[in-house]
């Protein structure tokens, strides 16, 4: 992947290419983030209209990072709102595109990514902003960081190169700190997420011609179990371990009843909650509050062709029952 393609690169999530985009916005995009109910219902709005992009809440539920098209530039900065007030401060004052961040599990730090020299490249640093920023991961590819273990000990990204894609890797942020792949495959693995047990990861992967959601065991991925069917992408946990959220292809939020207690994952069921209308398909739309029931979402209001709609490959994934045990490949371990 090119340096100027990874300035200004999203994950190309669930075109079912794992392509990276790289375009800038070519017509004004206004969105709006805004509290919902189970059933969509609107609660609150937070902040001003915005080109808003990737959103995260802090583990406390009493903030968001959200990455913001700085229209001068034509790159994003991640900014922190507060959830009470709507009011927003800047995490750094960088020039550089910086478009992706997680939260420590105290909600204390941060990593994010940043692209200052070679590559969108990872850092950490104090989620209050104005602390040294810390050096992750260096290199030449995209990286975008996508979810921290619940014990604090390691941090999964996506990285996209030009033999495999994309990929999910896992940094240790004990030890050496080498990182390793998790995930690599000649399809696309994306959107990876700890369950908050810490035993699972959910992710998506393009293995059956399109974006499906499944997840595998953690610390080393081995059997997995597929949640969607027909489609799926942008998987989040419930703060239990007993739901399971993610995006269908025609931008319904779907909520998968789970057990991840036990010691093979279960799926019982998988139901439509409601539609969002979000303006870009490889950042996430939503983020969902600590007890499973309220849910902050990206909500498109001005934009060319409104909400997107992602097209659909080949329906492979129907050849699998949702919630079984998939046959293991060769290269789906690290």
């Amino acid at each position: 992947m090119n340096r100027p393609a990874a300035a200004l690169a999203v994950l190309g999530l669930v075109t079912g290419t794992g392509v990276i985009s790289a375009q800038r916005p070519r017509a004004i995009v206004r969105s709006q983030l805004v509290w919902v109910d189970r059933t969509g219902k609107k609660l609150a709005t937070v902040g001003e209209l915005a080109d808003l992009g990737n959103l995260e809440l802090s583990p406390d539920n009493k903030r968001v990072a959200v990455a913001v098209l700085n229209e001068t530039s034509g790159s994003r900065d991640l900014w922190m709102y507060d959830l009470a007030t709507g009011g927003r401060t800047r995490l750094d004052s960088s020039v550089a595109d910086e478009n992706w961040l997680v939260w420590s599990p105290d909600g204390r730090r941060v990593a994010f990514n940043s692209q200052r020299a070679r590559g969108l490249d990872l850092y950490q640093t104090s989620s209050q902003g104005g602390e040294r920023q810390e050096l992750l991961v260096a290199d030449d590819d995209g990286k975008w960081p996508v979810s921290w273990s619940p014990d604090g000990r390691f941090i999964l990204y996506v990285s996209s190169s030009a033999g495999t894609g994309n990929d999910i890797w896992v940094l240790p942020l004990t030890g050496d700190r080498k990182p390793y792949p998790f995930l690599n495959t000649a399809t696309q693995e994306n959107w990876a997420a700890f369950s908050p047990n810490g035993r699972w990861v959910a992710y998506s992967s393009t293995e059956s011609g399109q974006a499906e959601v499944y997840v595998t065991p953690f610390p080393k991925s081995g059997a997995k179990w597929l949640v969607s069917r027909g489609g799926g992408f942008q998987a989040r946990w419930r703060r239990d371990g007993r739901e399971l959220f993610f995006m269908a292809p025609d931008s319904r939020l779907m909520a998968a009843e789970v057990n991840s207690d036990e010691r093979d994952f279960e799926v019982s069921g998988v139901k439509p909650l409601f539609d969002i209308h979000f303006p870009y398909a490889p950042y996430h739309a939503f983020d969902v509050a600590a007890d499973g029931q309220r849910f902050l979402v990206n909500s498109l209001l001005l934009g060319p062709g409104g909400a997107p709609r992602i097209a659909l490959a080949s329906d492979d994934g129907d050849k699998i029952r949702r919630g079984a045990r998939v046959p293991l490949r060769g290269t789906d371990r690290p």
